[in-house]
């Protein structure tokens, strides 16, 4: 589980997504010496679309040692971030304004089962992060489903980060920059389950186009220096971390990289940063299916 990526992901890979150049999801990673390693750029979702694995995913990740994703869950994962979430005393009704905190008491009780006791003691980010998705159904998201797959295959299952990295990203952002975000989530709500419907079939149909359209619309309400620490702090140095953790088993050889998709393209992307480390980085699959 990815907690922290899925939770923002749907806002920021849409933008981030759409300006890559490629379709492509699965990509051969191979070293200088031949080593055979593969990068999947993955939708942080339950959907059940996205977990009907292309053939050349599964062989792919058969033929892999290791799979490396983001986080991999555990119980001290889930408590850390339990805390993290939660202010020590109840507060965001006094930070955030009457309006939009009785809407958003409303929209977590009817839809997320919260009570407000529960809702307000949620830090800004973490309540905005709980609206940018819908409410989950069965908890099986695509990089879930990857690690289950990978433990069948007796693959070991390694984490690129840190979870005290994630969680750094998004609290340590100014409380105003946080309380932006939640408003924009609070008034985009209504057209929640309409945009990611459109997420979904853009990624499985490669329709970059669709993807900019819907990105431009929602993240044009955000501040401009939120969008920027998403940008710089949340993909590009994340970006580089990742890439300099998983070196060492690239280098070896049977790695497959499991990550969301927005952290592929781009000069500070995935893939250009392993080019510029000697990898040879292809296209090894185009768009899963027609979703029409």
């Amino acid at each position: 589980m990815r907690f922290l990526s899925r939770l923002w992901v749907s806002a920021l890979l849409v933008w981030m997504f759409a300006g890559a150049a490629q379709a492509q999801v699965l990509w051969s990673v191979k070293g200088p010496e031949g080593q055979q390693n593969w990068l999947l750029g993955t939708v942080h979702s339950e959907d059940p679309r996205l977990l009907e694995f292309p053939e050349a995913v599964l062989e792919a990740l058969a033929d892999s040692d290791r799979l490396a994703l983001e986080l991999v869950p555990d119980a001290s994962l889930l408590e850390i971030l339990n805390q993290a979430m939660h202010y020590p005393e109840p507060r965001l009704d006094q930070v955030l304004a009457a309006g939009p905190y009785e809407k958003l008491v409303e929209i977590l009780g009817d839809s997320y089962g919260m009570g407000e006791p529960v809702v307000r003691r949620l830090r800004p980010w973490a309540a905005a992060m709980t609206l940018s998705v819908p409410p989950p159904q069965t908890g099986l998201f695509m990089d879930l489903a990857l690690s289950i797959r990978a433990g069948g295959l007796s693959l070991e299952v390694v984490s690129l980060e840190r979870i005290e990295e994630q969680l750094a990203f998004l609290a340590d952002m100014p409380e105003s920059m946080q309380l932006n975000l939640l408003e924009q989530a609070i008034e985009d709500f209504a057209r929640q389950d309409e945009m990611f419907e459109t997420l979904v079939r853009s990624y499985l149909a490669g329709d970059l186009a669709r993807l900019e359209a819907v990105a431009r619309e929602q993240m044009a309400g955000l501040d401009p220096a939120l969008r920027a620490h998403f940008e710089q702090v949340g993909m590009i140095e994340r970006n580089h971390t990742m890439v300099k953790r998983a070196l060492p088993w690239l280098e070896a050889g049977g790695l497959m990289i499991a990550v969301g998709a927005l952290h592929l393209p781009g000069e500070e992307g995935l893939i250009e940063l392993l080019r510029a480390r000697g990898m040879t980085v292809e296209p090894a699959l185009g768009p899963y299916e027609d979703p029409s």
